[in-house]
């Protein structure tokens, strides 16, 4: 690259910028990559792209630096900048989490971290980059030879006793991301103030030479030990040993989406004992294009990403139908409305299959005489109330004051103790049994569940009859999600106002009913909208905000997601079942169904205005 290439760039970035076409920020960044020397190696690249005048692909890859959020850094790939996931972040990354590791434990102590990776593009590439980085800051590295899962790397962390763990993967999001999800030594991912710590030593390293070994001769001298079968083993009889029933005559069409999960889901049931197990071959094979799955997302919460397993199901007469996103920690349901595989099928929402396996797990551990007084399960601030109504009616406790987050529901199991947890669960479908693990298990999810469909077949019950019973027993719990996507600068910015207007004058009124408070816990106070009285609000701590509505149990959550470019609204409505009929419950869903329905629509109208608004 010559110096007058790099001076014709720098000054057609400078006139870029003049024009409004590059922000300040990136142009800062883009700037410090044109002319220092740790980024050499990316200046050719960044070259071509400013030559051939791509300012809006260059601001949203350099306009900030990609942070830590709920699972780690997750975002578009791109082959340099800032904002993006590339060799130098990702190496940013790694240099980061050992220099904070190192600090803690002190650099002459053994420091050890565990990687491993799933079927995205560049995941390879990046999962040995990290492990280069790592040996180069005085790491000993375990390395998956081939994909694993995400709840598998949580089990390694804690099996080889590493001081950290790295996933390589952006679990259900477009083909164009990966990311970093980062694991402390408990086998949970990092949380505060640990994640702040790492991401202190990234933003350090912004301008620094990284130095990287040679992975040839790392392998040779034992600094990295490639990993495989033997923590398989530990991991899939850990998923085997949270079975809570030993039914097991059932057909059931998995689908892994392109991703990992015949290594963990599949190889679980069938250790199981679940013989009559068909995985879909169209969507079998390991691809991060996702080429047969609609719209190329892998995410076992859009419905129609089950529709090709439901028509192998009705094909083959299966009873159910389960998925697991790529790098298998989430699960999707599908199953026969009537139990007959030849009529109609329906798909689960996460707050559903929540609700089914707490009552299930909570079931049959009492059946075997082992519910305890101080057994609990484990939700979130925005996941349904239902399977706290349910754990109540057995005396189990629920921890639900929880962000967003896995990572939440790990921590509180280490914090309450692990001896008496039962479940644990967030509304994305993500679910966890069991103390191998301190992340969400597609395969230890997808066991339960597969015991719950055969134990309902086994008395001839459909798992929707099931279902139905239990909204007899505790009321019928509706929720519905919103999710807007607001990609780039701009729609960081657009997700920033919405935030704002919804914290400083939120609607008065959604679904005819007067919005009266606002748990905010960003703030750290619940506001009366009625009176303007204000109560303090302990932890924790983040950008959410809780709704309350004038009617028992309705309420809606504003929050920003920590690993996607979207915002979120979470509608929660209950309706009373005291004294219903099983023929009346169909009335008390459709009442619940059309005032989610309205307040979806009126949400939706307030967002719209607040972003038409100069």
């Amino acid at each position: 690259m010559s110096q007058d290439q790099t001076q014709d760039s720098l000054a057609k970035l400078a006139a870029a910028e003049s024009a409004g076409k590059i922000s300040r920020s990136a142009a800062t960044n883009i700037r410090a990559w044109l002319s220092e020397p740790p980024f050499v190696a990316y200046r050719p690249k960044l070259v071509e792209d400013i030559q051939a005048g791509q300012f809006k692909i260059l601001d949203d890859a350099f306009y900030a630096t990609l942070e830590f959020g709920t699972g780690g850094r997750r975002g578009k790939m791109y082959p340099v900048g800032t904002n993006v996931l590339n060799m130098r972040t990702m190496s940013e990354s790694a240099r980061g989490l050992a220099d904070y590791v190192t600090a803690r434990k002190g650099a002459s102590a053994l420091r050890s971290c565990v990687i491993a990776r799933d079927s995205r593009h560049n995941s390879p590439e990046f999962a040995t980059q990290c492990a280069r980085v790592l040996v180069a800051a005085g790491f000993k590295i375990y390395l998956f030879r081939e994909m694993r899962s995400t709840p598998l790397l949580s089990t390694a962390v804690r099996y080889l006793k590493c001081d950290a763990g790295i996933m390589i993967t952006a679990s259900h999001n477009p083909p164009s991301d990966n990311g970093f999800k980062c694991y402390a030594a408990t086998g949970g991912q990092v949380v505060p103030p640990d994640d702040a710590g790492i991401i202190a030593c990234v933003k350090a390293l912004s301008d620094q030479e990284i130095p990287e070994a040679d992975y040839d001769q790392s392998i040779a001298n034992g600094s990295i030990v490639l990993v495989g079968a033997e923590i398989d083993d530990v991991y899939i009889n850990a998923v085997v040993g949270v079975s809570v029933s030993e039914e097991r005559d059932l057909g059931i069409v998995y689908t892994p989406m392109h991703g990992v999960g015949e290594t963990s889901v599949a190889a679980a049931l069938l250790k199981a004992g679940f013989g009559r197990l068909n995985i879909l071959a169209s969507q079998r094979t390991p691809d991060g294009d996702f080429p047969n799955i609609p719209g190329h997302v892998s995410n076992p919460e859009i419905p129609k990403t089950l529709f090709a397993s439901i028509e192998e199901a009705k094909t083959t007469s299966a009873d159910l139908v389960l998925a697991s996103d790529p790098d298998a920690d989430r699960i999707g349901v599908g199953l026969p409305v009537t139990g007959d595989p030849k009529g109609d099928w329906t798909t689960l929402d996460g707050n559903q299959i929540g609700a089914l396996l707490a009552a299930f797990v909570i079931e049959e551990t009492k059946a075997a005489g082992k519910l305890t007084p101080k057994d609990y399960i484990v939700t979130t601030l925005v996941t349904s109330q239902m399977a706290k109504a349910i754990a109540a009616k057995h005396g189990v406790h629920t921890e639900d004051d929880l962000l967003v987050g896995f990572k939440w529901i790990g921590q509180r199991i280490d914090q309450v103790g692990p001896a008496n947890f039962l479940f644990g669960f967030e509304e994305s479908h993500g679910y966890m049994k069991g103390t191998h693990a301190r992340d969400k298990d597609a395969a230890a999810a997808a066991l339960l569940f597969a015991e719950l469909a055969a134990k309902v077949k086994s008395r001839g019950q459909t798992v929707l009859e099931y279902l139905d019973g239990l909204y007899l027993q505790v009321g019928y719990f509706g929720e519905s999600l919103i999710n807007k996507t607001m990609e780039g600068r701009e729609g960081a910015a657009q997700i920033q106002k919405l935030m704002a207007a919804f914290r400083t004058e939120p609607p008065k009124t959604i679904a005819g009913l007067a919005v009266t408070k606002v748990h905010d816990y960003q703030t750290h106070e619940v506001r009366n909208l009625v009176d303007g009285t204000k109560t303090p609000l302990p932890a924790p701590s983040g950008d959410l905000m809780i709704f309350q509505l004038d009617a028992p149990g309705v309420r809606f959550a504003a929050r920003p997601s920590g690993t996607e470019p979207k915002i979120k609204f979470y509608l929660f409505d209950r309706g009373e079942t005291i004294g219903i009929s099983a023929s009346g419950l169909a009335e008390v869903k459709a009442q619940t169904k059309a005032r989610l329905d309205q307040m979806s629509a009126d949400i939706e109208k307030y967002v719209a205005k607040i972003l038409q608004a100069s």
